[in-house]
């Protein structure tokens, strides 16, 4: 039997695969042999295999057992590493036995097989199956388990590198492929109380890390132990004004750190289909907690998403109780957290830089673009003897363009068909005249597309439209001038001069009637029970003559008076637009100097129409 066991005790994540590799790969020191009784002591984790088959190796035995019971101390584990060359390694089983806590896991692969071994580099690695067991949690024990899990192209010298060496001060090491394909073909888990959950198909490729800062293994391992020490601060109450300078210290090297974990990865592109979960709560004794069932289709990452980047989700669906709901599309791209970090270094660089000084624009992500697509709730009634709630949504998209100081340059959302119930138990005035004109549900679209022209010092609003089918839509654009780009400065106070210099060049604005105008006619008419022309010909009346009264008796106040009492009159589609004299636009000093609301009129070029 091999028993190997280091001085200290390493944090699990990295040093399970590396063993269980190591333990195959690093036997192929023989040209052809078998190892009975292999274990591997690494303390919270246990690897065992009773057996060990090696074929077409280069190194003899002893050469092996030697690395394993340190006569190899000397040697990093790198260089092991790529000392490894064999055609084959094999196993009938091996197991894993991790102890987190009060919790023991054990993982069992069976039929593993280790081909084409070279330097390191692993071929091909396939196990048939595995199975899982867990006990001490406090939902009970758990089980599960794993169908066929293969890779190619697996870079054993690489990945130890990242887990167990650090770059030299200043050097940045290149970013290297350690996994070039990977399949598991999937899985289940009973976790006791908790519920069980299921997973379909698991690809990935291209997945690559680079040697950062630090090993691997000793971020890890620091926090692992500042999350005790957390929670060891939350058991005897301390405060952060109770810890010792060289332990805010400590913190503050253990997030510069953490960020440099971002730098260190590049996850390629993959997909997971068919997650099925039913999540079982806790149980409340004053009320009945359903179980959440929820299935996901589809999840992608990179070029297996629509937009070859990013992160989708397709086919989501849940359900708990008379409550049900589903998505069919969740995506985004072009989201990079890059800025982030480098400014949350900075931030961590200066600990006591002052948080007025600190301009928090600079945190924001670049945004990219974010889609949902196919969204549907049906909830039970909130009033008993009311109908259920149904809500849906066609499309909701919002794409950032290029951003100065985490602002955008550019906007558009995107608002398709929302789809909401109209219900008295709001007790909203508004909705129960909306219920008597027999306006039941809601069916909403928005539209927002605005972007700074940086040549012309403009903001041009291409397209502002809000409305709800069957019933009215408005829609406008228009052009702000004299936007520099200190509107963007990291200097709040010269952002906010500059928004205060934007002038109002000129604006367009249409609004078309569906069946609004009429069911508010009829509705008027209802309550104060009078005939529906009669209240017509009042409506056109006020349009008329009131809007008249209110703007004055410039040529550009009648036409909008005239257009609108046409519109009521006649309901169609009512077009404004107003365009500032002046070139350089409408600005807030020019609002400001007026006597009188009317002597806008004096100031803008002004047409409407109504048809």
């Amino acid at each position: 039997m091999i028993v190997a066991r280091p001085r200290r005790t390493t944090h699990l994540a990295g040093t399970a695969l590396v063993a269980v590799l190591m333990s195959f790969a690093s036997s192929a020191w023989a040209a052809d042999f078998q190892l009975d009784n292999v274990r591997i002591d690494l303390g919270k984790l246990v690897i065992n295999a009773p057996k060990i088959a090696i074929k077409g190796s280069t190194l003899e035995k002893d050469a092996f057992l030697a690395l394993f019971t340190g006569a190899s101390a000397s040697e990093s584990a790198s260089a092991r590493a790529a000392r490894l060359n064999a055609a084959e390694i094999s196993a009938p089983e091996l197991s894993l036995e991790q102890t987190v806590g009060d919790q023991k896991q054990t993982t069992v692969y069976r039929d593993i097989r280790l081909t084409d071994i070279r330097e390191g580099k692993i071929g091909h690695g396939e196990s048939a199956s595995a199975s899982i067991t867990a006990d001490g949690a406090a939902t009970g024990p758990m089980k599960g388990e794993l169908k066929r899990t293969a890779f190619d192209a697996f870079d054993l010298r690489q990945i130890t590198r990242v887990l167990t060496e650090k770059a030299a001060p200043g050097a940045s090491e290149a970013m290297l492929p350690v996994i070039g394909n990977f399949e598991q073909d999937g899985y289940n888990l009973d976790m006791g109380k908790a519920g069980k959950m299921s997973l379909g198909k698991t690809t990935a490729r291209g997945f690559a890390a680079r040697v950062g800062p630090e090993p691997l293994l000793d971020v890890v391992s620091r926090l692992a132990k500042a999350s005790e020490e957390v929670e060891r601060k939350q058991d005897d109450k301390e405060t952060d004004a109770d810890k010792p300078p060289a332990k805010t210290e400590a913190e503050r090297q253990l997030g510069l750190s953490m960020l440099a974990l971002f730098d260190m990865f590049e996850y390629g592109s993959g997909e997971a289909r068919d997650l099925v979960m039913t999540v079982s709560p806790p149980p409340k004794a004053s009320a009945k907690v359903d179980a959440v069932d929820m299935r996901i289709a589809r999840m992608a990452f990179g070029e297996n998403t629509p937009a070859k980047s990013g992160f989708a989700m397709e086919g989501f669906q849940f359900r708990s109780g008379e409550a049900k709901g589903g998505i069919d599309s969740i995506a985004y791209s072009g989201f990079a957290f890059g800025s982030v970090i480098r400014e949350l270094r900075a931030a961590l660089a200066e600990p006591d830089k002052p948080m007025d000084e600190i301009d928090f624009r600079r945190f924001i992500p670049t945004l990219g673009t974010v889609r949902l697509a196919g969204i549907s709730i049906d909830a039970p009634a909130i009033i008993t003897g009311k109908e259920p709630v149904k809500i849906s949504l066609g499309t909701f998209e919002i794409k950032a363009g290029e951003q100065l100081n985490g602002i955008p340059t550019s906007l558009a959302l995107t608002i398709d068909k929302l789809v909401t119930p109209v219900s008295e138990a709001t007790g909203n005035p508004a909705a129960k005249d909306m219920i008597a004109m027999g306006i039941r549900s809601l069916d909403l679209s928005a539209k927002l597309d605005l972007a700074w022209e940086a040549a012309k010092n403009e903001i041009a609003i291409r397209t502002l439209s809000f409305g709800s089918a069957g019933l009215a839509q408005i829609e406008a654009s228009g052009t702000l001038g004299n936007v520099t780009k200190d509107l963007f400065a990291s200097d709040l106070a010269l952002a906010q001069v500059a928004a205060l210099g934007a002038t109002a060049r000129n604006l367009q604005v249409k609004l078309q009637n569906f069946g609004l105008v009429e069911k508010l006619i009829e509705n008027e008419a209802r309550k104060s029970k009078r005939k529906v022309e009669d209240v017509r010909q009042q409506f056109t009346m006020v349009a008329s003559l009131g809007l008249a009264a209110i703007l004055g008796p410039s040529d550009g106040a009648k036409a909008v008076a005239g257009a609108a009492s046409r519109f009521v009159a006649k309901p169609g589609t009512l077009t404004v637009s107003a365009n500032a004299k002046s070139a350089t636009g409408l600005g807030l000093a020019d609002v400001i100097t007026m006597t009188e609301p009317t002597e806008i009129f004096e100031k803008i070029d002004l047409k409407a129409d109504a048809q």
